[in-house]
Parts: structure tokens; C-alpha cells; sequence
């Protein structure tokens, strides 16, 4: 009689078999520094100049934080951290020509 029980314990069990799964699909990020210049051909070299002459001014101890080797997100950090002490309307001006003359000299 215990046979006749374990075989239909078997019978109702399901089973499940293994079966390996192939992926055909994969996807990987574009490595580039902004995310706004993924489209450009030229920014290998570019980053290679502006990283040369990080280290170059880095040896003669002039060296300073560049933006165009700073991602978007690090760049807007910085300018939020910056202080401007003349809130005065002519300071005021005098930011947005900076900002302009910096924003055309960026986009050329």
C-alpha cells in the first residue's frame, strides 16, 4: 500500500528542470565625463589636452580646478559652493556678462 501512496506523491509533485537561459541582449553606459558630450567625436583629445595641461601647471605648482574635466553634476557643485560678496546691481551685470562670455565660449 506505501507504494501505491509514494508513487502518487511523485505523480502530483511537480518537477522543475534546470534549463539555462541565454542572454541575447546587453547594454553598457557611454563612457564620457559629461553627460552632454556624448555625440562629440573629439573629446578623447580634448580631455587628453586638458588633463596634459592639468599636469603640467600641477609641476609648477600653478594648478587649478578646471571645468571642462568635471562631469555636470561636480560642475554645478562648484558653482553653487562659490561666493560672490557684490550683490549689487552692477555685480550682478557684471556675473551674467561672465556667464554669457563663458556660456558662448563653451557652445563655439
Amino acid at each position: 500500500m506505501s507504494f501505491f501512496l509514494r508513487q502518487s506523491i511523485r505523480a502530483v509533485r511537480p518537477v522543475s528542470i534546470a534549463v539555462p537561459v541565454r542572454r541575447t541582449f546587453a547594454n553598457s553606459s557611454v563612457r564620457a565625463l559629461k553627460e552632454s558630450n556624448k555625440d562629440t567625436p573629439e573629446t578623447a583629445a580634448e580631455y587628453e589636452k586638458h588633463k596634459q595641461d592639468q599636469l603640467a601647471k600641477q609641476k609648477e605648482g600653478k594648478n587649478h580646478w578646471q571645468a571642462e574635466l568635471a562631469s555636470n553634476s561636480e560642475e554645478a557643485v562648484a558653482a553653487d559652493r562659490h561666493e560672490h560678496s557684490d550683490h549689487s546691481p552692477e555685480g550682478i551685470k557684471e556675473l551674467q556678462k561672465k556667464t554669457e562670455g563663458h556660456a558662448q565660449e563653451k557652445h563655439k
